[in-house]
């Protein structure tokens, strides 16, 4: 094995088996927030240093609902209701076509 290659795993199990590891350890970690509002805290400021404005909705670890909307003028909240509507009405759209998950030009996953 070449210096540059030495800390590297010798096969494809192992690789795999530290990725999930990171990945276990890494969900404990996003578990340890004491209150709603200390998560809601630290995902506002991180939201915030990528997006000018935003709707979050999602579930914590605990199946508590996350709902939290970011705008600082009354055009920027017309503009995330606007798009909300066209996500759900393109959501309804795809479900009565019968098809899998959507994935419009918009969204990343």
């Amino acid at each position: 094995m070449s210096e540059d290659n030495q800390h590297l795993p010798e096969n494809d199990d192992e690789l795999k088996e530290l990725i999930e590891q990171a990945l276990k350890q890494s969900l404990e970690v996003k578990k340890e927030f004491k209150s709603r509002e200390a998560l809601a805290k630290r995902l506002a400021s991180i939201l915030s240093e990528y997006l000018d404005s935003y709707i979050l909705l999602g579930y914590d670890f605990s199946g508590n609902h996350i709902d939290m909307k970011s705008a600082l003028t009354e055009q920027q909240v017309e503009a995330l209701n606007s798009f909300l509507l066209r996500y759900f009405a393109s959501e309804v759209q795809y479900i009565k076509g019968g098809g899998g998950p959507s994935t419009g030009p918009n969204e990343i996953f």
